[in-house]
């Protein structure tokens, strides 16, 4: 790490000092760069340290005013690039009706070799900073526009922009305030590519003798004026070329560091091979300010046993696994002892958000397949084998989907079959059983037992009754202390309160009719759907994953546009797209999303992301906005010292209240929760209903998705199940026989 940081330090200062002698260069210069002072080719002598050139120029007084026209020129470029790329990559990622017209040219320009365009554009426009400017900023915005896109995409279908987007924030908000703060690091590491690119074509399009024209001062021009002299007088060429020499290779050496994505951190962990199984020794974790987030930690689980890490929001349970894998975070530092071994070292790990783990310009049977050659599997079709392994299909068009055309069921599935892909020694499951439906649980729950004898498995939850079959051991946390290691037990779960059925003498609140809806040019993924709520009133949407409940719901909030249907809100119809409805109807319905990761935009403060909504909807000034978020905060269970504090410093538990307290900022007559329990340890789970039972009392109407039997008992008075209403929610069981005997063996 040391040595990391001196060589850092020393392109660093390389760089600086280039810098200083293109900036200062010309005020120490001892003549006129075009003066002709001595005889062409001169050696260096006391008064011409480096010589003279071809008509007899100091060449050190060239030298030093030279940098200035190629640095310039350079961020010209790079300005006009990023202002194109950044725009258009903004723009195709957020309205994908616009994507394919904005792709199509870039894929056009992308294999056009860049001389070539240089070429082309000199002979129109003539030779010139012109034709140099626009030649090297159209070789770059192709890329920038891919690269911006392919991370727009990812976080357009993130809960914080689709929340922007469902209070009616305008295009430009969203594209400059809600998404470019989180393209920060991704845009500065690639502009320092970038820069050090554009030197490189404007200094070779000067060599080329198509930049500025003689006597001009210029690096790139000092070299082509020079070379005929070059075995006389070597250094009018050498000076220059070394120049451009270090300042590319600097620039790039720095930003290359300085903005590095991903950085692991800070570690004292020793990692060591055993011989199976997982060991853990004294692992402690510490935060940036030395307060202790994980408490010396030991276990010894051996091969082909399974340990449940279980403990409220908070306790540092997804911490642990982090630490274990040694992908903590930046800004913690971590010690002890990890080790694990088996037949294979491979480490296999399925995220919390399955949204996450996806590249979304990416197809899952390419992403498959990549992990696949990297892990070295070899099978006739390791694809299609791990897909079947995870109960999904393996035909061609499924493969070729997208991770947004997924259920997040089905994501969590297919990052499941990444995880096992070449045999791992330890798999890291975070809150596997969050979000899937009783059979899809049981399904996931076979598949596990079924590897479980030739790997490790290491899960978090909040739901140990249901995967109680697969686990041996159990760690429980509570703020990064063990409170308690045992062996596993049957877990009875708790019989959930009975359901009440709800009848309302008042108008209906919501009103849907023949609602079906698409992806693309597909089948209908729901068809049919029709239902009335009435206000105080729950309805529950279930069905296995990927029937689409998540779609409805996002279809209701005019985030998804439906192939046909009528929704009505009070009796007047909703327009499909949330961008057209007016400030009532986007107040009227709100959506808190499922995954409280990426419920919450990480740039900025929780009193802001609360407030912006009460500011938007409702007109308030910052100190009546600021009171009421105290107030939303409240009633959620939340303290107000919150406000000050980003995402990232809030445990799961409280990202999702506060996602719950924003949408309420909008005063909703309809809130639709999609599986916002999920993730919940039991007692703020119980502290999430009851703020949902007493906001029912007060006449807020509530659709619920979820695939908990005790949050949908609880609250719901109909459910909708594969387009069909019931009065009397269907109980199914949380264990498939199967699961149940194979437990009864255990015990």
């Amino acid at each position: 790490m040391r040595a990391q940081r001196r060589i850092r330090s020393g392109w660093l200062l390389i760089t600086v000092l280039v810098l200083l002698l293109v900036v200062l260069g010309p005020v120490f210069a001892p003549y006129a760069p075009t003066a002709v002072v001595a005889p062409p080719f001169q050696p260096p002598t006391g008064r011409h340290l480096f010589g003279t050139d071809v008509v007899g120029r100091d060449v050190l007084s060239r030298v030093l005013h030279g940098g200035l026209p190629l640095l310039s020129l350079a961020g010209l470029v790079l300005i006009v690039a990023y202002a194109l790329g950044l725009g258009l990559g903004l723009l195709a990622g957020l309205r994908r009706a616009l994507d394919r017209w904005i792709m199509l040219p870039v894929d056009a320009i992308v294999v056009v070799p860049w001389f070539l365009l240089l070429a082309v554009i000199a002979t129109a426009l003539g030779a010139g900073p012109v034709a140099i400017v626009l030649t090297a900023a159209l070789a770059s915005v192709p890329w920038i526009i891919r690269i911006v896109r392919t991370c727009v995409l990812e976080l357009a279908t993130t809960g914080y922009v689709e929340s922007a987007r469902a209070r009616g924030e305008p295009l430009w908000r969203l594209a400059v305030v809600e998404v470019l703060p989180n393209l920060r690091s991704v845009v500065l590491a690639d502009a320092g590519v970038r820069m050090s690119a554009s030197i490189s074509m404007v200094a070779v399009s000067g060599f080329l003798g198509l930049g500025l024209r003689p006597p001009s001062p210029d690096w790139a021009l000092m070299i082509t004026e020079n070379r005929p002299g070059f075995g006389v007088q070597p250094w009018a060429v050498l000076a220059p070329a070394l120049l451009i020499m270090v300042l590319v290779v600097s620039v790039n050496m720095v930003t290359d560091r300085a903005f590095e994505v991903n950085r692991p951190a800070a570690s004292g962990l020793s990692a060591v091979s055993t011989a199976d199984g997982l060991t853990v020794d004294g692992l402690t974790v510490r935060d940036a300010s030395g307060s202790v987030v994980l408490d010396d930690i030991s276990l010894s689980l051996p091969s082909g046993c399974s340990l449940a890490v279980v403990g409220p929001s908070g306790a540092g349970k997804t911490t642990f696994a982090l630490a274990v894998l040694g992908a903590l975070p930046a800004g913690l530092t971590v010690s002890g002892t990890v080790g694990f071994g088996g037949a294979s070292r491979t480490v296999g790990y399925v995220p919390q958000d399955p949204s996450t783990g996806l590249n979304p310009a990416m197809r899952i049977g390419v992403a498959l397949r990549e992990i696949s050659r990297l892990r070295g599997t070899f099978d006739a079709d390791p694809v299609a084998h791990a897909l079947r392994e995870v109960d999904l299909p393996d035909d061609r068009e499924f493969q070729r989907r997208f991770p947004h055309e997924l259920s997040g069921g089905q994501q969590q599935r297919v990052l499941l079959a990444m995880a096992l892909l070449g045999k791992p020694a330890l798999v890291v499951l975070d809150e596997p059983t969050t979000g899937l439906d009783a059979q899809t649980r049981d399904q996931l729950l076979r598949t596990l037992l079924k590897i479980k004898d030739s790997t490790t498995l290491l899960v978090i939850t909040h739901d140990l009754p249901t995967i109680a079959p697969l686990i041996d051991e159990v760690l429980e946390l509570d703020r990064g202390k063990v409170v308690a290691k045992a062996p596993c037990h049957d877990q009875k779960p708790t019989a959930p309160t009975p359901s009440r059925t709800f009848r309302s003498k008042a108008a209906p609140v919501l009103r849907v009719e023949g609602l079906a809806v698409t992806h693309r040019n597909s089948r209908p993924v729901v068809d049919g759907v029709s239902f009335t709520l009435h206000p105080g009133e729950c309805l529950a949407i279930t069905g296995r994953s990927g029937a689409g409940k998540t779609t409805v719901a996002r279809a209701l909030a005019g985030l998804h546009a439906p192939a046909r249907g009528l929704v009505e809100v009070d009796g007047a119809p909703l327009h499909p797209s949330v961008d057209r409805r007016t400030v009532d109807h986007r107040r009227a319905i709100q959506l808190v999303f499922q995954n409280p990761a990426t419920s919450l935009n990480p740039s900025y403060r929780i009193g802001s992301q609360i407030g912006r909504p009460l500011r938007l909807l409702h007109g308030m000034d910052s100190p009546a906005a600021r009171d009421q978020t105290y107030r939303l905060l409240e009633a959620v269970g939340l303290e107000d010292h919150l406000t000050l504090r980003r995402p990232t410093q809030l445990s799961g538990g409280q990202q999702q209240r506060v996602a719950i307290a924003r949408a309420l900022a909008a005063e909703p007559r309809i809130l639709i929760c999609d599986e916002i329990t999920s993730s919940l340890d039991p007692s703020t789970q119980e502290l999430v209903l009851e703020l949902l039972d007493g906001l029912r009392r007060n006449g807020l109407a509530l659709i619920v998705i979820s695939h908990q039997d005790a949050v949908i008992d609880r609250l719901a008075d109909s459910i909708l199940a594969l387009g069909e209403i019931a009065t009397v929610p269907p109980r199914a069981p949380l264990m498939s026989p199967e699961l149940q005997a194979h437990n009864k063996v255990r015990s």
